[in-house]
Order: C-alpha cells, then sequence, then structure tokens
C-alpha cells in the first residue's frame, strides 16, 4: 500500500514537472503575476526595494513587460521569502519553479485533506486551481496554509497557527475568518492557535527586517500610493459599487460587514462545538464571498469546502451542478476571468444545496450524519 501511494506521488509529481516545463517554454514569462513575484524576489535577495516602482518596471521591461505600469507585488513583508527563491533565478528556470511549487502546495493540501488519490487529478480541473496557473499566481499556498490548520488545529494548535502564515499572504481575502477564529479562541480561552500565529510572522518579520531594515517604510508608501480603490475586481462587492456609485470606495466593503456580524452570530450558536473541519467550510466561502478584492485563482482556498460538501452531500445531482458550474468558470478562464464574478456566488449556493439534508444516500443506520462527518469523509 505504502509502495502504491509513493507511486502515485511521484506520477503526479513527475506530471506537474512536465506540465510546469511546458507552460514555462510556451510562456514569454511576462503576461501574468509571475513577473511581479521574480522581480520582487530580485530586488529583495540584491538588496535593492521590493516595492520600488521604477526598479520593478525596469526589470519587467527588461523581459519585455509592454505596459507602462509595473506590476508590483502588493503582499506584506512577511511573503517575501516566498518569492526570494525566484530571485536567484532566470526568468524561465524561475518559471519553472514558480509553478511546480504551486502545484505541489495543492497536491500537499489534498494529501492533508485526505482526498482519494483517485479523485486528487479532478481536483487539479477545478476552476480556481486552473485560475492559478492561468494567472501564475501565489493562491496555492493560501490552499496550503488553511489546508494545514484544518489538519493540525486540534491536534498540534501552535503548529496550526503557524500554518496560518500562509493565509497571511494575502490577509485581506479571510476577514470573516480572522474575526471567528479570534473569538473562538477568547472563547475557549485557548490561545495556542494564536500564538501560533503571531510566533510566526514576527519571526518572518524579523528576518525580513534583518536582510531589508527598511522594508516596513517601502511597503506602506506602496500602499498610500496604491491606487487598488479605484480599480474594478471581479467581485460581487465591486460590482455592489459599480451599480450604486463607482466613485465611492466604501460601498464594497458593505458585504463584508455584513459577513462579519453573520460570522459572529453563526459562530455564537455553534460555540460549543464548533469545528473548523465542518463549521469552517461554510466560513470560508462567506469570506470569499464578500472580499472587495479577489480574483478566480485565490478561490482555490474553497477546495476543501467544495469536496467535504461534494464527499457527503446527501442531494441527488450534486456532482451534476457541480461539473456544470465549473465548467462555466474554465469557459470563464478561456474568455475573460474579469467574467467570473458570479463563481463564488455559484459555489456559496451549490454548497448550501449540497449540504441540505434531504434523503440520506448512506445505506449503513450507523455512519454519521452527513453534516457532521465534514471532511472526514474524503478519507
Amino acid at each position: 500500500m505504502m509502495a502504491k501511494a509513493w507511486r502515485i506521488l511521484a506520477a503526479a509529481a513527475l506530471t506537474a514537472i512536465g506540465v510546469a516545463v511546458l507552460a514555462a517554454f510556451g510562456s514569454r514569462t511576462n503576461a501574468n503575476d509571475f513577473i511581479e513575484y521574480w522581480s520582487a524576489g530580485k530586488l529583495f535577495v540584491h538588496g535593492a526595494n521590493p516595492y520600488s516602482g521604477p526598479l520593478i518596471l525596469a526589470l519587467e521591461k527588461s523581459r519585455g513587460f509592454t505596459p507602462d505600469a509595473p506590476l508590483i507585488m502588493l503582499n506584506p513583508p512577511w511573503a517575501l521569502p516566498m518569492v526570494a527563491p525566484l530571485g536567484f533565478l532566470p526568468p524561465l528556470a524561475a518559471l519553472v519553479l514558480w509553478i511546480v511549487a504551486g502545484a505541489g502546495c495543492i497536491l500537499a493540501s489534498l494529501v492533508l485533506l485526505e482526498v482519494p488519490p483517485k479523485n486528487r487529478t479532478l481536483a487539479f480541473l477545478f476552476a480556481p486551481v486552473l485560475g492559478c496557473f492561468a494567472m501564475e499566481q501565489s493562491s496555492p499556498f493560501l490552499l496550503l496554509g488553511f489546508s494545514l490548520f484544518l489538519r493540525f488545529n486540534r491536534s498540534r494548535p501552535f503548529l496550526a497557527g503557524a500554518s496560518l502564515t500562509l493565509m497571511a499572504i494575502k490577509p485581506h481575502l479571510f476577514m470573516v475568518f480572522w474575526v471567528i477564529l479570534l473569538a473562538d479562541c477568547i472563547y475557549r480561552w485557548r490561545f495556542t492557535i494564536l500564538a501560533g500565529l503571531a510566533s510566526s510572522l514576527a519571526c518572518v518579520s524579523a528576518l525580513v527586517t534583518l536582510a531589508h531594515p527598511h522594508v516596513w517604510q517601502d511597503y506602506f508608501a506602496l500602499l498610500h500610493e496604491s491606487t487598488l480603490d479605484q480599480n474594478a475586481y471581479p467581485t460581487l462587492p465591486s460590482l455592489l459599487r459599480a451599480v450604486i456609485n463607482v466613485k465611492l470606495a466604501w460601498i464594497a466593503t458593505i458585504p463584508l460587514c455584513l459577513a462579519i456580524a453573520w460570522g459572529i452570530a453563526y459562530y455564537w450558536r455553534r460555540r460549543s462545538g464548533w469545528d473548523w473541519r465542518r463549521e469552517g467550510m461554510l466560513v470560508m466561502l462567506v469570506a470569499v464571498l464578500t472580499s472587495p478584492y479577489c480574483w478566480i485563482a485565490d478561490e482555490v482556498v474553497l477546495l476543501p469546502s467544495v469536496a467535504s460538501a461534494l464527499a457527503s452531500s446527501p442531494r441527488r445531482f450534486s456532482m451534476e451542478i457541480l461539473t456544470a458550474i465549473n465548467f462555466a468558470g474554465v469557459v470563464g478562464i478561456c474568455v475573460t476571468i474579469r467574467s467570473l464574478a458570479w463563481l463564488p456566488l455559484a459555489l456559496f449556493l451549490w454548497y448550501l444545496y449540497a449540504t441540505q439534508k434531504g434523503i440520506n444516500i448512506h445505506s449503513n443506520k450507523n455512519d454519521p450524519e452527513p453534516d457532521a462527518q465534514g471532511i472526514a469523509t474524503l478519507g
């Protein structure tokens, strides 16, 4: 059995490497988000400002980048170790490493979530997973962090907290999650998870600051000059803002504020038996759905929610409906990624349908109820 598992992992790794090489040689390495990660990593390892627009644009222009405005990595400084290895490599080799690392994060997440090996290939066809590779985004690291947290939040809470550093690469995506996590730690009077997160962030931040003493000053200067609040994103909050008044950026935060209020109430009703591997699935769906700034690649963190609902769904046609939604999402990626604001809502509504109790498909009366199995059914 162990030998068979290793053969499966080896085959998957070789496949991922093959895809990465083909993608790298077929790419100009200047069209997607990878170029901003490579540029930031290159500047960081050489002691320059990784958030400097002119320096980044010069590097990107050297790789054939045509726009006049640079693509700048907006992640906090504690994300710089993620891109630092890219700075030691030429663009082509760095792109291969980046794609292989992303595929490895996704595969490791599937193992942590105990998805059966026969279903892991299908997971790579999930539209947000394909979006990660299409955009060459860092989102697989978010998925790995969430998967580690789900796996270890009870058995090894400090490690689970430290793993949330990966989710902190894009902290704005998980505001509902952060609020509920804080509420849960306070209610249970258990702060090991928060200690793990704080310790990890402190260590990484200290190392980054030692390497680049002015990195935080440079980062906050970038945020001050940023025009993110003026841009349109493929999200429902952004659409709401466009409908009401596109000039009022705060309108896009209304759904998030409502979601946080819902999250607190949702947690409070279930606080005594709260289980992140069960209730956390819906929390993540709501967090992504109401995030003002989100792309399809970031929605890869919904893979555990979708997988757990599909594994324990008592409803007919759950798989067929999900397949249709996913197919439409893949078509959207091929046409234009900006057309996919509907996808988080579709996945949210599908999740509610799939997890609603109906005719129990389990013939064994001793089996746990579908909504109580949660992600454990994936194994």
